[in-house]
This record gives C-alpha cells, structure tokens and sequence, in this order.
C-alpha cells in the first residue's frame, strides 16, 4: 500500500513538472514572438493608427498595442476596427503558419487601442473560440 502511494506521488508531482515546463516553454516562445515584433515600433500604420508594440502577459494573453490619432471621434473608429478585426480573424489564422502556436495552446490575444495620451479606448478580447 505505501509503495502504491509513492508510485502514484511520483506520477503526480512528474505530471505537474511536465504541465509547468510546457507553460514556461509557451511563455518563451510567445515572448520570442513579441520581441521580434518589437524590432520594428513604432510602425504607422495607416493615418489613424500607429503599432506600438507586443507583450506577454504571465497568464500568456499575447497583446498588441495601438496607438490611435488625428480622429475627432476614436470610439466610432473603433466600433469598425473591432468589426473588422472579428471579420477577419479566422481567415488570418488559417492563412498564416506562424500563427499555430497560438491555436496549438488555445492562447488569448488582446488587441489593445489607446489616443495619444494613453488612455484606453478599446480593447478587443481575441479568445480560441473566435481563431477557430
């Protein structure tokens, strides 16, 4: 009887290494992902929008944050780009091969809009139900 509880101590404690080095595996990667996007910020975008640049967040919701101006009414502007953004999102995942980590892992992405003096306007919850 003791050794079964060893045994099943052991399968436990190997179970939950293993679930915690494939998280810390995630996190590295998906850090990887936003400091190579962060080679390149800021990036205009088009004439309302500027990419500010990538992060991880602990809980592993990858975010991308964007900078919007030179608009007299952002939340209206917003209201089309989050359209747009859920209009598109399945096509872009399936389009784009370096996208498959986040499918694999079911990760989160938050797309995160604030004006030019950092107040939030939006931000646009991307969940694996939406990429799917």
């Amino acid at each position: 009887m003791r050794n079964i509880f060893h045994i099943i101590s052991l399968i436990t404690i190997s179970f939950l290494l293993l679930q915690c080095s494939n998280g810390d595996r995630l996190h590295r990667e998906l850090v990887k992902m936003a400091d190579n996007l962060n080679k390149s910020v800021p990036a205009q975008l088009d004439d309302h929008t500027t990419f500010l640049g990538a992060g991880v967040t602990e809980e592993n919701v990858f975010q991308y944050r964007y900078q919007i101006m030179n608009t007299p009414d952002p939340q209206s502007m917003m209201q089309a780009v989050e359209e747009q953004t859920r209009a598109n999102i399945r096509e872009a995942f399936r389009l784009n091969p370096d996208l498959k980590i986040f499918t694999a892992n079911d990760v989160k992405i938050d797309y995160i809009y604030t004006d030019s003096a950092g107040t939030i306007l939006k931000t646009i919850h991307i969940t694996p139900k939406d990429y799917k």
